[in-house]
């Protein structure tokens, strides 16, 4: 069976839409953690949110975000990417602004869960996009401003926190997340959908005619590789594959490295508002948004490297900067301190993050790359649950325990860079078939 003809070389504003659309997407999820992160403050003097209910919200929000991996990504390998973008940003919207009207613990715990369902169903669905898309010479790249734009999300909770964090305003917080309910209600229409997706579950005649329509539209002409036919199997008999010994060893490294980068993340930065508030800092939510205005700058770093350099060195500078943050934060005894290593811990992450998401669409083939990428989620999600339980169980108070749980935190980002750097593959400018067989 012919191919179409190739792309053209190059980027084209296809590609930018499609770029734009998944960034978005993420940039709901950055709207979502920023709003849990700074509503601890005002729950903390509106509720006297206790460490442990503190780590209950965010666990919460981690099960959910476990959950919609596996579901999501299930769902965008069965009924295309598009269907799968406007369930879950839309899911995440309604449910985080749902927490607003939480009038207990058991209501607001219910909603962050649902709201984490949809949140963590963008990583698969818009990696897929971005991806199926993108030329090989850019995919990093484009998954990199992905990421630039979830910092803007971030950005933009962190400046409604430190306006309305405190008191009954809290309510206020969870009330940004209903920004991006336009864009689930629109996506269907917007994002188009993959043609390779459409050739991949034996839809090669559609697939063309999309092809022809964005031809004419945008100038460029996607590829339509000759791919076996998805046939109808259960999540687990994909899990089963993902395990087996073709993908054996990709499937580790992600899966771990995603776990630590979440649990990090997850962990000291999301609660580092509250964290500075009860060591006596005197402007913790302002400290928070200037560690959030200057993350982003490591992230741009690493996605003008990440297509030149490669993926397996941007990801560990990212993960040995986060390492020397975790260090940092363990050790710091002033406010400036734990904020400059916050900047770092916070920034390495990010920046590792458009390798990690470069990996998930790269490393399997079409047929399963959403539900692949949902399952690595997932396996990372494990480390929103356990994070958050692990700093309520050695912070006994807000202040006692830091050091020896960022300690924690720093080893475990070790233990990813070594990982990295022993098992790890260099997929850089590879079309995603050449990948995909060489696995």
């Amino acid at each position: 069976m012919q191919a179409a003809a190739p792309a053209p070389s190059g980027l084209g504003t296809l590609h930018g839409r499609v770029t734009l659309l998944a960034g978005l997407a993420f940039g709901s999820n950055g709207i979502t953690l920023g709003v849990i992160s700074y509503s601890l403050l005002g729950l903390k003097a509106s509720w006297g949110l206790t460490p442990g209910q503190a780590g209950l919200l965010v666990m919460a929000s981690g099960a959910g975000q476990l959950t919609g991996g596996i579901l999501v990504g299930y769902l965008a390998d069965w009924v295309g990417r598009r269907w799968g973008y406007g369930v879950t940003v839309g899911l995440s919207s309604v449910a985080t602004a749902a927490a607003a009207l939480a009038p207990s613990l058991a209501w607001l715990v219910l909603a962050l869960f649902i709201a984490g369902i949809g949140f963590g169903g963008v990583a698969p669905v818009a990696t897929s996009l971005v991806g199926e898309f993108a030329p090989p010479e850019s995919r990093g790249a484009l998954m990199g401003w992905t990421q630039v734009i979830w910092i803007a999300g971030w950005i933009l909770a962190a400046l409604g926190g430190v306006i309305l964090a405190h008191g009954v305003e809290w309510r206020l917080v969870f009330l940004v997340g209903l920004l991006p309910l336009a864009l689930a209600v629109a996506g269907p229409w917007l994002v188009p959908e993959s043609p390779r997706y459409l050739v991949a579950h034996g839809r090669r005649r559609d697939a063309e005619a999309l092809a022809r329509r964005l031809a004419d539209r945008y100038g460029v002409v996607p590829d339509l590789p000759a791919q076996e036919q998805a046939g109808r199997v259960s999540m687990l008999a994909h899990l089963g594959e993902l395990w087996s010994p073709r993908f054996r060893r990709r499937s580790l490294v992600i899966w771990t490295v995603w776990f630590v980068m979440i649990s990090a993340y997850n962990g000291p930065i999301i609660w580092l508002p509250a964290l500075l508030a009860a060591a006596g800092f005197p402007h913790p939510a302002q400290a928070s948004l200037l560690v959030s205005l200057v993350m982003g700058l490591p992230v741009i770093a690493a996605t003008l490297l990440i297509d030149r350099v490669g993926r397996k060195p941007v990801i560990i500078g990212g993960l040995a900067m986060a390492a020397a943050g975790a260090a940092g934060v363990a050790m710091a005894r002033s406010e400036a301190g734990v904020v400059g290593a916050a900047i770092a811990l916070a920034g390495g992450v990010l920046a590792s993050w458009p390798v990690i998401l470069s990996y998930a669409a790269e490393l399997y083939p079409t047929r399963i790359r959403a539900t692949a990428t949902g399952w690595a989620s997932a396996a990372g999600r494990t480390g929103a649950i356990l994070a958050p339980a692990m700093l309520g169980l050695l912070m006994r108070s807000w202040t006692a325990g830091r050091g020896l749980a960022l300690s924690i935190f720093a080893g475990a980002l070790v233990i990813a860079i070594l990982i990295v750097l022993f098992l790890g593959e260099e997929t850089a400018g590879r079309p995603l078939e050449e990948v995909a067989e060489q696995a």
